[in-house]
């Protein structure tokens, strides 16, 4: 594909920040940049169609955020696994379940289970906001060799033991704390 056959098939300006970008989705509304559907993807509350508390990616002609449903958005945005609606990863699932799933990986002790001693970590990390942020946090290298090591026991889980395996290295987490 050319690039100007790209622009003419993929970019857009996006409906609800009128910056010039790659469509993400295309709702009621308009065309959708990724930022904005990520954005969309955050707001929850009431809506005001139909009184549902739940997620509200929609517009209604006012600007005011909707349901899917109200809006005329076909698409669903149900976790297969966990059934909450809102930002769906690959496989469909939501980031609380992506995450899930990218730390019981990292963190397998060698026998298909997170090492018992780490299990306060994953719980800790599944319960706080944002789990995206946690994401983009395991795809340092050095965080997923420090927590590899950790599960595995070729690092020990104290404060030397993180220290001794980077040393000079800001630490990305202290799993003792």
């Amino acid at each position: 594909m050319t690039p100007e056959e790209y622009e003419r098939w993929h970019v857009r300006d996006c409906a609800r920040c009128g910056r010039r970008a790659s469509k993400s989705v295309e709702w009621s509304d308009g065309p959708i940049c990724r930022t904005c559907y990520e954005r969309a993807m955050r707001v929850r509350g009431r809506c005001p169609g139909c009184r549902a508390d739940r997620l509200l990616p929609g517009r209604d002609t006012a600007g005011t955020p909707i349901c899917r449903d109200c809006a005329g958005i076909v698409r669903d945005f149900f976790c297969d696994r966990c059934g909450f609606e809102g930002l769906l990863l690959g496989g469909r699932l939501c980031e609380r379940c992506t995450l899930a799933d990218t730390l019981a990986r990292h963190l397998d002790d060698g026998t298909g289970n997170v090492a018992p001693s780490l299990q306060p970590l994953v719980t800790t990390l599944l319960e706080m906001d944002r789990p995206k942020s946690r994401l983009i946090w395991l795809r340092n290298p050095n965080v997923v060799r420090l927590l590899r090591g950790l599960a595995t026991g070729t690092i020990p889980l104290t404060h030397e033991g993180c220290a001794k395996r980077h040393p000079g290295e800001p630490l990305p987490t202290c799993a003792t704390c």
